[in-house]
């Protein structure tokens, strides 16, 4: 087996043993024990500030995200308790590991901070129009540009733990359900100083660690970000990836 305990996992229903519609929403979890062979205990998923107990006998994809990759299989939920006030729950792994590749860029785990704050719904309708170039003069795209401008900006501080040109993980203190966008500035640096990169992030997920310091781990995709832009976080990767190379 390539895991190893504190992995996290991400979980996907796709079997009710009740006959049940399925969960469409995916879970966050952590490997707490795993007995080698078939058998590991994980922590009870919380979505939007709530525990989820998972059904007895459902029967659910798993992702682990490991050291050496992101690997998949069947799993199905054995048992629901509490142990030392943690919530938690046997499962039975029922296929073998499979890895496999998600992201059509590298990913470089990396550790550097970020800033970011929430788009609200208004925002996001301006920006949108902005982006499609709808308007009927120019001084209809100016006031859509001022209006943006003038919307309170409250950012926040983070700490990127991935990053590839397709998007990005990281740690943060807020909860922040599917589907959020973020506005997110990284400080990118190379040999010649640090570059800026300003833009958009979707989130995909967010999953919540108790009596972790880092309360919140986020994932998410950049969303209509310039080419430019990409070109710029993937030279970084790369560049990254080979000074550390050198390193070794």
């Amino acid at each position: 087996m390539k895991f190893e305990i504190g992995d996290r996992i991400e979980l996907s229903h796709v079997k009710s043993a009740t006959g049940l519609a399925l969960e469409t929403n995916k879970f966050g979890s952590q490997l707490l024990d795993f007995d080698g062979i078939r058998t590991a205990k994980i922590s009870m998923p919380i979505f939007e500030n709530r525990i989820v107990p998972l059904g007895i006998g459902d029967e659910y994809q798993a992702c682990f995200f490991t050291n050496s990759g992101l690997y998949q299989c069947r799993i199905r939920i054995q048992k629901r308790y509490t142990e030392n006030k943690i919530h938690v729950m046997d499962i039975h792994i029922l296929t073998e590991l499979k890895k496999f590749q998600r992201r059509k860029f590298y990913r470089l785990d990396c550790m550097f901070p970020v800033k970011y704050r929430l788009i609200t719904d208004v925002e996001n309708v301006l920006r949108e129009r902005l982006l499609a170039n709808n308007f009927d003069s120019p001084e209809e795209k100016e006031n859509c540009v001022r209006a943006i401008n003038d919307l309170p900006k409250n950012w926040m501080d983070g700490t990127i733990s991935d990053l590839s040109g397709g998007g990005m993980r990281f740690h943060s203190r807020e909860d922040m359900p599917q589907d959020t966008i973020l506005e997110v500035m990284l400080p990118l640096s190379f040999q010649s100083g640090i570059v800026p990169i300003r833009s958009v992030l979707k989130v995909i997920a967010c999953v919540y660690f108790a009596g972790s310091r880092i309360a919140y781990e986020v994932r998410g995709e950049f969303k209509n970000m310039k080419n430019s832009e990409r070109e710029t976080i993937v030279k970084y990767v790369f560049e990254e990836q080979r000074r550390r190379m050198r390193k070794e």
